[in-house]
């Protein structure tokens, strides 16, 4: 085997593959998909029986392609040289689905990807010479073409024999621990009173512009950090000064900023209402989030017992604090489904991903979502206006998603008339 890996140009008919090379294939590769996965779901991960009945998948994949070449060498091929000839290539792929993927960048990934395939070309055009005695150039391209639509089928199906699970970091809270985040919850009311004494309204006639920010996930630093950029690119495009308050989920620091939740929101609108004037200043409230089909903002915070956010809660808060210009900015996976609901001619609602798409970048790894990057960092700072913004992040955005091969997020956006007009109007708030 070493021989083929070494792509060796040496013929050597076959007369025989012991058994015993195809076990001792067939646990390796098994030892390196299950330390790999360990290593994925570390640190400390848990055993998980119910992925070890997806290896038969892969089973399955090696029987098949062994099939195949025999059946492309025309009865020169023996099965079971042909099975350890196809056993071969698996560590090689388990290495690029799990690791490479982790490491590499989506464009060194792909570049990766095409050498493996012009390396399993080879091998397989070299292996089966040794083992047949002839050129099987067609074979070996039948075969490169069966793992690849394996792989792509597999992924397809998301048939991924995990065997180990990351074991939950947290232990259940204590009773003490519990009295002191319902402490911390009721006490939030006080800290956004305390955040919304800084913010003043001058005494100009012209409207002005205001900023409420919702970060709804602590456990990735993703969303606390792209409403930070929100607040400081808004900030400075429409000369907030202290006209500005967030709400952060962030298990890093619990204490930076008041806790994102519903209710929170829901008194953050009113009261920040009560510091405006309501009949010409505007509102901009950035919402960045997982989010799931229904559809939901998710709103988790370390153990908080905290709801999810709906666009009932997000209408119910912006109607009773009676804020009439509001510009909407969603970043979450399915986010476009929130436009409907919020709907009015004086409202814009510009948002990550068509209702039945996911957004990408939201992981924790990451420092801004795809979104974040193109809209609040990229456009906005230079457009002329927010439909200039969208639409240029828009674009960047499909082009950052066609090259990394992923499914179009497609963001969409509401601009309703009256606000657009009121925005670019003489003395207005798009400065």
């Amino acid at each position: 085997m070493p021989r083929f890996w070494r792509l060796s140009r040496r013929d050597a008919a076959a007369t025989g593959t012991p058994i015993a090379l195809i076990l001792a294939l067939s646990c390796v590769c098994l030892a390196s998909w299950v330390s790999i996965d360990w290593w994925e779901r570390g640190p400390d991960p848990e055993f998980f029986a119910d992925g070890v009945p997806v290896l038969a998948w892969y089973v399955l994949g090696v029987l098949g392609l062994a099939a195949l070449m025999c059946r492309a060498s025309r009865s020169t091929l023996r099965f079971a040289p042909s099975v350890a000839l196809s056993i071969g290539l698996v560590p090689l792929y388990v290495l690029l689905l799990t690791v490479g993927a982790v490491l590499l960048e989506p464009r060194g990934f792909w570049c990766v990807t095409l050498l493996v395939c012009i390396y399993t070309v080879l091998y397989l055009v070299r292996g089966l010479r040794a083992l047949t005695g002839r050129s099987q150039r067609v074979g070996a391209l039948l075969g490169t073409a069966f793992i690849v639509g394996f792989a792509m089928l597999s992924n397809l199906t998301n048939a991924i024999p995990d065997v180990w699970n990351p074991r939950d970091a947290e232990a259940a809270p204590s009773g003490e621990e519990l009295a002191d985040r319902e402490m911390a919850l009721f006490e939030q009311a006080q800290r956004i009173d305390a955040a919304l004494d800084a913010i003043h309204r001058d005494a100009s006639p012209r409207p002005q512009a205001f900023f409420l920010g919702f970060a709804g996930v602590g456990a990735e630093k993703v969303f606390a950090q792209e409403v930070g950029l929100a607040s400081r690119v808004i900030g400075e495009r429409y000369r907030l000064g202290d006209r500005k308050l967030s709400l952060i989920n962030d298990e890093r620091d619990l204490d930076a900023a008041p806790i994102a939740s519903v209710s929170g929101l829901q008194y953050a609108l009113e009261n920040l209402a009560s510091r405006m004037q309501k009949d010409r200043d505007v509102l901009f409230l950035a919402i960045s989030s997982h989010g799931s089909e229904e559809p939901v903002i998710e709103v988790s915070n370390s153990q908080f017992p905290l709801s999810d956010l709906t666009p009932a809660d997000l209408v119910d808060g912006l109607r009773q604090s009676g804020i009439k210009w509001r510009v909407i900015i969603i970043s979450a996976c399915y986010a476009g489904g929130f436009i409907e609901p919020l709907r009015d001619p004086h409202t814009i609602v510009i948002t990550a991903a068509a209702p039945d798409r996911t957004s990408f970048g939201c992981s924790s790894d990451s420092d801004l979502t795809y979104f974040g990057e193109a809209f609040y960092r990229d456009a906005l700072p230079e457009a002329h206006s927010l439909r200039e913004a969208f639409d240029k992040a828009k674009v960047a955005i499909a082009a950052r998603e066609r090259a990394e091969g992923e499914t179009p997020s497609n963001p969409v956006a509401y601009f309703g008339f009256d606000i657009e007009a009121h925005l670019a109007a003489p003395g207005g708030a798009e400065l």
